[in-house]
C-alpha cells in the first residue's frame, strides 16, 4: 500500500469537497436539504476520480481500506480546519450531523466498487 499516496488523495477529496460545499451552501446559498442532495450526487465523480489515481498505481490494496483511509483523512482535516475556522459549531454538533453519515458511508463504499469492479476487467 502506499499510503502518502492514500493520504494526499484523502486531502484532494477532503479539498473538492470542501470546494463544492462552499459553492453550494455559501456561493450559491442553497437550503441545507438541497446542498446535500448535490453534494451526494458529486461525491461519486470526486471519489471515482480520486481512486482512480490510486490505482493507476497498479497498487493491489482493498478499495474498502482505501476509502476508509481516505475518510479518516478528511475527518482529521474537518477536525483541523473546517470545525475551527467554519464551522461556528463544537465538534459534537459538527460531527453529529446525520447529514454527513451517509456522505462517509457513500464514499468508502463507492472505492470498495470501483476497486471490485477494477478488478473484473
Amino acid at each position: 500500500m502506499k499510503t502518502p499516496r492514500a493520504i494526499g488523495l484523502g486531502v484532494l477529496v477532503w479539498l473538492l469537497i470542501f470546494i463544492e460545499i462552499s459553492i453550494t451552501m455559501i456561493g450559491l446559498k442553497l437550503s441545507e436539504t438541497i446542498v446535500w442532495m448535490i453534494h451526494y450526487i458529486f461525491l461519486i465523480p470526486i471519489v471515482v476520480f480520486c481512486a482512480w489515481l490510486y490505482y493507476k498505481s497498479r497498487d493491489k490494496v482493498n478499495g474498502f481500506l482505501l476509502g476508509v483511509i481516505m475518510l479518516v483523512v478528511g475527518i482529521i482535516l474537518d477536525m483541523i480546519i473546517t470545525v475551527p475556522l467554519f464551522g461556528n459549531m463544537d465538534y459534537l454538533t459538527y460531527f453529529s450531523n446525520l447529514y454527513m453519515l451517509p456522505g462517509f458511508l457513500e464514499s468508502v463504499v463507492i472505492v470498495g466498487l470501483y476497486d471490485i469492479l477494477r478488478k473484473k476487467r
